[in-house]
């Protein structure tokens, strides 16, 4: 009786450790929140979360303990004005424009005023963070978070997450640059940092960007960290027709998927086990009205992908009790 209760305590303590990757994507992210929802209602514990640009958000939220429910509440009390800071004043575009157009021509242009780094701020959203973090570093965040972002100065990957893993981690992967010493906040802000479009996030001495650029779903991290069974959130790169690409800032983001559909294809086959591909669509960052479609196409991909998702775990759960009973045998 004895023998099979100090089994049963051990198989308790070895559950598999489950980690969920949430890519980038734009307003399109919010289908991370449909995808939650749905692995929330099967009972699933995450135990490990890494996040890109939008992921980050919804990961962070999730990190904190905000239930799907609360981020949909959440979506629609905020608006537009509520986040986005935008440079409108006409000498400062004016200013931004020459700058541009000198630089294009190869031009010495340090004549010129110094302007913004991006058509948006950012310091509206950042303070929005603040508020839903409440002001939270990562040296006192409980749960395993994994925000990524990009120094555009170096190229490297820059990852924020707790303590104990950025040292675990800048050991394995010295490529990287790990660290904890940063608001949940300021992490998040510099992730969702689209280049040309907001303005970049100063760290200590590096000038970051959003992470997608190096690493738009990390599910690597999370498998480094040890995570047993992986469950990426793969939003894609959506074909768009030729008319909808008409401003700067769908030009830009066009690119960036472009540019980083190859790598993270590349990167899941190699690191996920399960890869969630919700089917949103094309999204503008404006296209509020789309959110609760998204959300939708998460829960959609999320139900399809649960029978693979069950299957595994009950696989990893039959070789972790046959290891056990035969280290009791």
């Amino acid at each position: 009786m004895e023998m099979a209760t100090e089994i049963k305590d051990h198989l308790h303590q070895k559950q598999p450790v489950i980690g969920l990757a949430l890519g980038g994507g734009g307003l399109r992210g919010t289908a991370h929140i449909g995808i939650l929802e749905v692995l929330s209602s099967k009972g699933l514990p995450i135990d490990m979360m890494a996040g890109t640009s939008a992921g980050s958000i919804i990961a962070m939220l999730h990190a904190l303990g905000w239930m799907p429910k609360d981020m949909i509440n959440l979506l629609e009390e905020v608006t537009i004005t509520d986040y986005a800071d935008y440079v409108t004043d006409l000498q400062t575009i004016f200013f931004m424009a020459v700058r541009g157009i000198l630089d294009r021509l190869s031009l010495p242009h340090r004549w010129l005023p110094p302007t913004p780094l991006g058509l948006v701020r950012g310091k509206k959203f950042e303070q929005l963070l603040l508020k839903l973090s409440n002001n939270q570093p990562f040296n006192q965040l409980g749960f395993p978070l994994f925000v990524t972002a990009t120094d555009i100065c170096s190229g490297r990957l820059v990852c924020f997450c707790p303590p104990m893993f950025a040292e675990q981690l800048s050991v394995k992967r010295p490529g990287i640059i790990f660290a904890s010493d940063c608001s949940l906040a300021r992490s998040v802000r510099a992730s969702t940092a689209i280049p040309g479009i907001f303005h970049p996030v100063i760290w200590q001495e590096h000038l970051l960007v959003d992470g997608g650029l190096k690493n738009n779903v990390p599910s690597d991290l999370l498998r480094w960290a040890g995570t047993d069974l992986v469950i990426a959130v793969d939003l894609g790169f959506d074909a768009q027709a030729s008319e909808k690409i008409d401003t700067i800032l769908e030009i830009l983001l066009q690119s960036l998927d472009i540019m980083g559909q190859t790598n993270t294809e590349i990167r899941l086959e190699q690191t996920a086990d399960v890869v969630i591909q919700p089917r949103t669509g094309s999204a503008s960052l404006t296209d509020v009205s789309k959110v609760p479609e998204f959300i939708e196409a998460g829960r959609q991909a999320a139900l399809n992908a649960w029978p693979k998702i069950e299957l595994l775990l009950r696989s990893l759960t039959k070789r972790r009790y046959s290891r056990i009973l035969s280290h009791f045998s």
